[in-house]
């Protein structure tokens, strides 16, 4: 037998990277240790399969990532992953969620840096480049189809390729390190898919699922069930909702639905408004059992005579026989449903959401005239489960997923016990175990829950110890673990950034100590009534004004001049955004034209006239026949007419360096590729050098001669929950915190644990006469050339000795205080201060003090002590 291969500080490392929650770190070290155990300790020599259960909503894409991340970076490193789909629109998503740019997209945390291979790229020189080095991680997203069968779909891969010398399948197939993560694993366990893993002898797969099918319970290597997900509150907590009466009509129904609808979009827009935060837009989703009955709900929903006509235009159908146009934008209004400019407010579904649809704003879902206890066992009801701000808020209305069932109140109640029985499941995961002669085994352990979690009416449990300082912790009995397991340095469980998290800048903090609802059953009437009390609650807006008791903070106003420096192209030295560039300019390279053709059609009264996409394939005429040499010194002349490089003969030089990059990374398409597309390909280079430069050149500002005394006196309005005290209490972001006793306001509120412990150590300075929590434009200070301003956290006054000092005082995490960003605006404070010195009519002395978490966390509430370890 040999020994157990695992190294618990990588995985550390991955976890802190990716802010993985506390369970889907777990699935990766269950994964991790059962393959050790497999092939190091039991020495098999087939393939090993498992399978990761994992409730909808807790981020299975992490777990896919951080496996990578995991693998790619151990002693011995995989560099090949197959992440398998069983359909188009899950491989699309797959794609996007390892694209850079795009808003979901994981790659900015992957130290790996996979290079993505699609059934679009598989066969071009970029991608050849890619396979053929050793150092690269390969990332290939395909749809099961596309492998499986060496007809239809997966004709391509299957056929000899030239630049391979084989089939790309046959390739797969000959890979000594190949991982396969099979996506939404119970989809495809028929003979063709075993045959395929069979033939491609992967070292490792990995099936993804919510819904494992009962014949796989022995590949489960890690499971965490929807019931433990929402006692962790890592889900939104689903309330069923039925009618107290026997009113059953499709418009009843709908009105209980746009109801709730309508009270959970006021308790958001207020929540975003009071933490200054992108709108979230709730939506229903309605659920329908034919296309008939989906347009019969449209109907009623899109008229004017259906309540007062608020929800006309804003619904959107969506089911298989949609084609041509409308099913082209039917698929694009419900890709943008989460933007904040989305009109659409209500979705009708007719079977085609229950996967590959990760959205985090359904907030109610209409079961209609399908049984409550369909929806709640299918993975219908995983659609709502995400949450839209990455945390619970401690608004219940918005922590909460309304199940609008259309049974009635007392037949659902008597379906409690049922509803549980089909919810309820058990949690397993792999550990390792000392044995009493020191060596370590690899064992399963199982963790059953023993609690309701559809509840009855009206009942709260109060939160569990832990709950209030990591909302991932786990639960006892409903949970993965014993609850005692520790947060990766820097991660917040309940706050990852791309399927389950919140947006950049959110500042997502761990709730306080409360009480939370459990799931429950709750009818129309009463829901109704708490949905409506929630809403007005939150939106109630508090107005602050400056204590008169207070001394006055008088503050400089400077009048900022920006100063353009000189840029030059020599300053660059990293030239791989270039050579990126060039890969991407030539990756996409087609010869066919994207030919649109304009229709026309009678309405039966007027003429209406559109596009489609024309459905034959037309070549390109040939590209001219350009030298490289003429298109080269026309990419040059592109990058020397960027805005501020200096025509001189040394940047030039420092041009056409720049270009080679770019046309040695286009390969051996350069010359064909730029005589065709020369003017494209120059204007992504002349944006990607302003970018870069941008970057690397310092921008500075001078301040004019006139300066204005102003008094801080703005009113501050916020629909913060206020608390008494402050010393001791438990931080929370949606909260205003009193009993100051040096404050100008008499309330404070904060963006971050690190603010919020600063204003605790600045409010008890022995030497402190007034301070405040600057918000925006109060005091804005010009820190780069094209005038972006920059707002400190706080402004003390002190006085020492007879003489007023004021501090400008800005807290930063750790891992920023080097950043350039960071060091440019600390710069850029300086001056200001150095600039207010400086003026006959300032008549104390500015200063400028920047503190990380550490530095606060030393100072152990002490003004002195923040001070000293500033910088």
């Amino acid at each position: 037998m040999g020994v157990l291969q695992f190294q618990p500080e990588l995985l550390d490392q991955v976890a802190h990277r990716l802010t993985l929650r506390e369970p889907n770190r777990k699935a990766i070290e269950s994964v991790l240790l059962r393959t050790s155990d497999h092939y190091d300790v039991q020495e098999k020599s087939e393939p090993y399969e498992c399978i990761v259960d994992s409730a909808t909503g807790v981020g299975k894409t992490y777990v896919m990532a951080g496996l990578v991340e995991y693998l790619a970076g151990a002693e011995t490193p995989a560099r090949n992953f197959l992440l398998m789909a069983p359909g188009r629109t899950i491989r699309d998503k797959s794609v996007l969620n390892f694209t850079a740019g795009n808003p979901k997209s994981l790659r900015r945390m992957l130290r790996s840096n996979p290079y993505v291979i699609t059934a679009d790229n598989f066969n071009t020189p970029a991608t050849r480049t890619a396979i053929d080095d050793p150092t690269i991680t390969k990332l290939y997203i395909f749809t099961v189809q596309a492998l499986t069968s060496a007809t239809g779909e997966g004709r391509a891969t299957h056929v000899p390729l030239e630049n391979l010398g084989t089939s790309f399948y046959d390739y797969l197939a000959g890979l000594d390190d190949l991982v396969i993560l099979a996506d939404e694993h119970h989809c495809y366990r028929g003979p063709a898919f075993s045959r395929t893993i069979r033939d491609l002898k992967p070292q490792l797969v990995v099936g993804m699922t919510a819904t494992p099918v009962r014949a796989d319970e022995s590949l489960v290597a890690f499971r965490y069930p929807l019931a433990a997900a929402i006692a962790d509150r890592l889900v939104k907590t689903p309330v069923m909702v039925a009618r107290r009466d026997d009113r059953s009509d499709i418009e009843t129904k709908l009105l209980d639905g746009v109801n709730l609808l309508r009270y959970k979009g006021q308790a958001a827009d207020a929540y975003c408004d009071e933490n200054d935060l992108p709108r979230v837009n709730p939506v229903m989703l309605v659920i329908a059992q034919s296309i008939d009955e989906a347009e019969e709900f449209r109907n009623v929903l899109d008229t004017a005579s259906f309540d007062g006509g608020s929800w006309v235009g804003k619904t959107l159908l969506i089911h298989s026989k949609l084609t041509g146009d409308a099913k082209e934008k039917a698929l694009a209004d419900l890709q943008a449903v989460e933007d904040p400019e989305s009109s659409i407010r209500i979705i009708i579904s007719v079977g085609m959401l229950k996967e590959g649809w990760d959205v985090k704003n359904v907030y109610v879902i209409a079961s209609m005239r399908a049984s409550v206890s369909e929806v709640m066992t299918e993975q219908t009801l995983g659609r709502g489960m995400r949450l839209p701000f990455g945390e619970y808020t401690n608004v219940e209305i918005l922590d909460t997923l309304e199940i609008l069932a259309h049974e009635k109140y007392g037949e659902l109640l008597a379906k409690r016990k049922v509803l549980n029985e089909a919810f309820i499941d058990y949690a397993t995961y792999a550990e390792i175990r000392r044995l009493a002669d020191g060596s370590s085994v690899v064992r399963q352990k199982t963790v059953e829950s023993d609690a309701d979690v559809i509840g009855l009416p009206g009942g709260a449990t109060p939160t569990r110890p832990g709950d209030g300082n990591v909302p991932g912790s786990n639960s006892a009995g409903a949970g993965v673990g014993d609850g005692s397991a520790s947060t990766p340095p820097g991660a917040d469980d309940a706050g990852q950034a791309t399927e389950e998290a919140p947006p950049a800048g959110t500042g997502a903090t761990p709730p306080s100590p409360a009480t939370f609802s459990r799931p429950g059953v709750v009818d129309v009437e009463t829901r109704t009534r708490e949905a409506a009390e929630a809403a007005n609650n939150t939106s109630g807006a508090i107005q602050y004004d400056p204590l008169p008791d207070r001394d006055p903070i008088l503050i400089p106003r400077l009048i900022s001049v920006p100063q353009f420096v000189a840029v030059s192209l020599n300053d660059i030295t990293d030239y791989g955004p270039f050579e990126r560039l060039g890969r991407t300019l030539t990756a996409d390279y087609s010869d066919e034209l994207k030919r649109t053709k304009l229709v026309a059609s009678h309405d039966g009264r007027k003429v209406i006239v559109g596009t489609e996409t024309a459905a034959d394939t037309v070549v390109s005429a040939l590209p001219l026949d350009i030298p490289l040499s003429v298109t080269k010194n026309a990419l040059v002349q592109r990058v020397m007419s960027v805005k501020g490089v200096p025509n001189r003969q040394l940047e030039v030089g420092a041009a056409q360096r720049i270009v080679d990059h770019l046309i040695e990374a286009m390969g051996d398409k350069a010359t064909e590729h730029l005589a065709a597309f020369v003017d494209r390909c120059g204007q992504r280079l002349a944006t990607e050098v302003a970018r870069t430069l941008r970057a690397t050149t310092q921008a500075q500002v001078s301040y004019t001669d006139d300066v204005e005394i102003l008094a801080l006196s703005k009113t501050r309005v916020a629909r913060k929950r206020q608390v008494a005290g402050h010393a001791d209490g438990a931080f929370s972001k949606t909260m205003a915190f009193n009993g100051w006793t040096k404050n100008l306001y008499s309330h404070a509120w904060f963006d971050t644990e690190p603010e919020f412990k600063a204003a605790n150590a600045i409010d008890s300075g022995k030497n402190v006469a007034v301070w405040a929590r600057l918000h925006i434009n109060d005091v804005p200070i010009t820190w780069t050339s094209e005038g972006r301003n920059y707002n400190p956290d706080f402004v003390v006054i002190e006085e020492v000795d007879g003489q007023r000092v004021g501090w400008l005082v800005e807290t930063k995490a750790d891992k920023d205080m080097t950043s350039e960003e960071v060091v440019g605006k600390r710069r850029a404070a300086r001056r200001w201060a150095n600039t207010a010195n400086s003026s006959p009519d300032v008549d104390i002395t500015w200063k400028y003090l920047l503190v990380g978490e550490q530095d606060v966390e030393d100072a152990q509430g002490s003004w002195e002590f923040l001070k000293g370890f500033g910088q």
